[in-house]
């Protein structure tokens, strides 16, 4: 629905702007948990304030919820609906700019959002891939990859099974062909998710990390360009090192692989263990964290 697109006041972008209107990069942005209505995160940006000479922002407001009962919608409702608003404010722009570069620019849930609507593109030929690019901060669903110091890493939703109605965990993305950059801070958990089977100490960096504030970036997508991974690194909150030289997968593999309640109760396991090495401050920080809550629920 047209209504559901935000425009913000520094250069407009409308899904039935005119021809002589259009810019060269329009950049369409989702927000993460609590913040998915109001954009709170991208209007306190550099960027939002200031975008550079060509580009257009517009905004795509949807409800970002995680856990079920505490929030209005679960995760797979939230970026479901999201990804439908997003869609439709692409293709109407492109509708009208059928030359605009539409870079789709997501942070946390919006990064999963985002990512949605980008892989279905990929799997598409609904916009041409020249057209397209994405760049996800703090990815919960960022693919394997370079983790740094801990190892192989990908986003939460790479470690954690699925247990809960209407929070699927869904794995990394492949988005072909289409340029996607993920940015994402060593110890930031929710996007460099070590193995809590193989590096637990480096699970509980991340949880840390999370919890510490390393989970905010700067939003700058006409920077953060490109296919690829860049990730910052950061000095350790606790002290890890590489992960122990099994070959075991994440929960969330297992589960892929052999289904059943084992990758469950490896999240209890990590869980319990977590607990007796982060700080009891950090501990009640996390309480509040959907994605705490889901483990917590575990």
């Amino acid at each position: 629905m047209l209504s559901a697109v935000a425009l913000v006041a520094v250069p407009q972008a409308s899904a039935d702007v005119r021809a002589a209107a259009c810019a060269t990069v329009a950049v369409f942005e989702t927000d993460g948990y609590n913040s998915g209505e109001t954009l709170s995160s991208w209007r306190a940006s550099a960027f939002n304030q200031n975008p550079p000479a060509g580009y257009e922002i517009v905004e795509v407001p949807y409800y970002a919820g995680v856990f079920p009962v505490v929030d209005a919608q679960a995760l797979d409702e939230s970026v479901a609906n999201g990804a439908a608003e997003l869609d439709a404010a692409v293709r109407r722009y492109h509708a009208a700019c059928p030359d605009t570069q539409l870079r789709l620019a997501g942070y946390s849930e919006g990064a999963v959002v985002a990512g949605e609507v980008l892989e279905m593109y990929a799997n598409s030929t609904v916009i041409p891939h020249d057209k397209l690019s994405g760049t996800l901060y703090g990815n919960p669903r960022r693919s394997f990859g370079d983790g740094g110091r801990g190892g192989v890493a990908g986003g939460i939703e790479t470690n954690l099974p699925t247990f809960l109605p209407g929070v699927t965990m869904r794995g990394g993305r492949d988005f072909g062909d289409i340029p996607v950059r993920d940015v994402c801070n060593e110890n930031d958990g929710i996007c460099n998710s070590t193995n809590m089977i193989t590096n637990l100490l480096a699970f509980a960096n991340g949880l840390y990390g999370y919890a510490a504030g390393d989970h905010a970036y700067v939003l700058n997508p006409a920077v953060d360009t490109g296919a690829g991974l860049t990730l910052h690194p950061q000095a350790p909150r606790i002290g890890y090192g590489a992960p122990l030289p099994i070959p075991v997968g994440t929960p969330w593999q297992i589960q892929q692989l052999l289904g059943g309640a084992s990758p469950r109760q490896a999240v209890v396991t990590a869980r319990d263990s977590v607990e007796s090495v982060l700080p009891a401050s950090v501990l009640a920080q996390l309480q509040s964290d959907p994605w705490y809550q889901l483990i917590a629920a575990a």
